[in-house]
């Protein structure tokens, strides 16, 4: 069997890889929504990583690794993170949308102890 991938499947990857980076550069959107410069550095950022790994081989493992966290990244943006703003003394609003994940407390309580630095998440690489 060949290493070589079809033209279909070089296809593929392409629109699953163009895919992602739409989809990631939308759930910045929703995450940073209202926020300008942490909007255009994470999208910065996700274009930076995106141009890193352009040259990767199409259909090898680095390169399914490589999507396979951008999409996981896209889920966390649009899912679990939420933005606040100081709106005097130890009052927040937040930036709770329709896509942000609600958990019950029973639920939530389990989750405890797998939570990443701030970092630990921005030195990841997709």
């Amino acid at each position: 069997m060949s290493s070589a991938l079809s033209r279909a499947e070089q296809a593929i990857n392409r629109f699953a890889v163009r895919a992602t980076y739409r989809n990631l550069l939308r759930a910045t959107r929703i995450a940073f929504a209202g926020d300008e410069h942490t909007l255009g550095a994470a999208r910065l950022h996700a274009r930076e990583q995106f141009r890193a790994k352009k040259h990767e081989v199409s259909g090898s493992i680095e390169a399914s690794q490589a999507l396979e966290h951008a999409q996981g990244v896209t889920q966390i943006l649009r899912e679990n993170l939420v933005q606040g703003k100081n709106v005097g003394g130890d009052q927040y609003k937040l930036n709770i949308h329709e896509h942000t994940q609600r958990l019950d407390n029973d639920t939530a309580g389990q989750l405890k102890g797998t939570k990443k630095s701030f970092k630990e998440i921005k030195d990841s690489v997709f």
